[in-house]
């Protein structure tokens, strides 16, 4: 039970830490303000997923978050190519970060709901 309550909260967790410890270093400012939360919450996303889904279900879901997100770096690749004839680096890692994080945080929510259901 405290796994699921942990599962639950950790996300929130991490977010209120990352406050606290962008604050205390002001990251925000050392890097221009080009560093935001959601950037680095991505990655503790992705080690909460690894993690939680190889303690409840003994395998890891990882290498299929692998491919969702290769899957969406083409996507997002050829749309570029295609509507602006030309690929800008900044602009794609930039979006492609974005969008991984979204569909980071619905996956953990989607696991955590099977989790509690």
């Amino acid at each position: 039970m405290f796994t699921k309550v942990l599962m639950a909260l950790y996300p929130f967790i991490t977010f209120i830490a990352l406050v606290f410890i962008f604050k205390f270093f002001r990251l925000r400012r050392l890097t221009n303000r080009k560093l935001k939360i959601p950037d680095v919450l991505t990655l503790f996303l992705i080690l909460g997923i690894h993690l939680f889904s190889k303690n409840i279900t003994s395998i890891s879901i990882l290498p299929y978050y692998i491919l969702i997100i290769s899957g969406l770096a083409l996507t997002l690749l050829l749309l570029d190519l295609f509507y602006y004839k030309r690929f800008t680096y900044r602009r794609f890692l930039k979006l492609w970060w974005r969008l991984t994080f979204i569909i980071t945080l619905i996956i953990y929510i989607v696991l955590t709901v099977m989790i509690f259901v």
